[in-house]
């Protein structure tokens, strides 16, 4: 892309870690930006506050990001570099300060939320006039008070993130029958089962479909709430069968926590003691929700032989998929590991580069974020990251 003769407009969709490391970016250029949160700053890390991030506090923050912050403020401090620290305490330490700073409070626009984005006066459909620059995109903007409006930018950054969008804990990644009517009274997050969700869990039959990290959390923290309350009953269902348990062992895995993790969570499957089932190789093709608190009934094929649960409560840590919704009148398909897409100045950066893939890390998102604006400034070797903080 070559060097831009005017300064582009950038929005910015989501304030979660990637949009404000972008925007943080976007405005050390000087470029004029807007982020657009329906929410609130970093609020889906505080969905899983409570878990250890596999990576210490250095790698997920930024030279910029801790200049920004220790240029208002010298004696703030920080975790150390090598520390480990929870989502909670790294939203608080490092994400918060960065969204209440002076350089990036005035260009957050929060509960306001993007509904979609199109170009002006130009359809999906229309051929491209490769001599002509494409016209603005036009986004129409929804605010807290409901109101409704169109906003233009030059080019877009779409941070928003795979957390709000579960996939379906059913065979071949479609729903189980009925797990669409179910699905407000099944958790797909990461809860907090032995703090703040305890009194939903402690006692309860459950069952547990996803092999990923994130299921082995959630097992690992269950089989600790099972051990305090003896009436609790946990049935892990899992669609791989690795043979020493659900979860791979990386070999001289940079990412102790990782590897702890891993380690237990097998180590749980392969005992399958106390209150614990494990079930590899099962496919659930029945999802069913009596009602809310009334419990569920779940079916599939464990082993190709059919079996049903009765249970409680269901979580289905079963992973999350890009939400285009949002662009479907532009060209974007989904993404798979890039974050450049076949709409010119439309970019998908953080997790949701990744699609349906796991194992995003921040690192690479502040790549991401280099890349994409070397790119828009036209200036290939563009690098703000090589300083080092005071």
């Amino acid at each position: 892309m070559p060097k831009p003769t005017v300064q582009p407009r950038i929005a910015i969709l989501g304030a979660g870690p990637i949009g404000l490391e972008a925007a943080l970016y976007a405005r050390a250029l000087d470029y004029p930006v807007t982020v657009y949160e329906s929410g609130q700053p970093a609020e889906q890390v505080n969905r899983w506050g409570h878990v250890a991030m596999f990576t210490p506090f250095g790698q997920n923050c930024t030279t910029l990001g801790l200049e920004t912050l220790l240029r208002e403020n010298p004696k703030r401090e920080f975790p150390g570099d090598r520390a480990g620290v929870t989502g909670r305490e790294w939203r608080e330490s490092y994400l918060l300060p960065l969204a209440e700073s002076p350089r990036l409070k005035d260009c957050l626009q929060l509960q306001t939320t993007v509904l979609t984005i199109g170009r002006t006066g130009w359809r999906k459909t229309d051929a491209a006039d490769t001599g002509k620059p494409l016209p603005p995109f036009r986004l129409l903007v929804r605010t807290a008070q409901g109101q409704e409006r169109f906003d233009t930018a030059d080019v877009i950054l779409d941070c928003t993130g795979n957390y709000p969008r579960p996939n379906w804990a059913g065979d071949a990644g479609i729903p189980a029958a009925g797990e669409i009517a179910s699905r407000p009274q099944v958790s797909y997050w990461v809860d907090d089962v032995l703090a703040s969700k305890k009194p939903h869990y402690a006692g309860k039959s459950i069952i547990l479909i996803g092999g990923g990290y994130s299921a082995a959390t959630t097992m690992v923290n269950l089989a600790a709430l099972a051990e305090e309350q003896q009436s609790t009953w946990v049935i892990w269902l899992t669609h791989a069968d690795r043979g020493g348990g659900p979860l791979p062992r990386v070999p001289s895995d940079p990412w102790k926590e990782r590897d702890k993790l891993a380690a237990k969570a097998n180590n749980l499957a392969c005992r399958c003691d106390g209150n614990l089932e494990y079930h590899p190789q099962t496919h659930v093709e029945e999802l069913i929700s009596h009602g809310p608190d009334k419990g569920f009934r779940v079916a599939g094929k464990v082993l190709g032989k059919p079996m049903s649960w009765e249970v409680d409560r269901v979580i289905a840590n079963v992973g999350y998929r890009a939400d285009l919704t949002i662009c479907q009148e532009l060209r974007v398909s989904e993404p798979a590991g890039q974050f450049a897409t076949s709409e010119p100045g439309y970019y998908i950066l953080g997790m949701k580069s990744h699609g349906r893939k796991s194992g995003f890390l921040l690192a690479e998102g502040f790549e991401q974020i280099r890349r994409t604006f070397a790119a828009v400034s036209g200036q290939k070797t563009l690098d703000l990251y090589t300083r080092k903080a005071a």
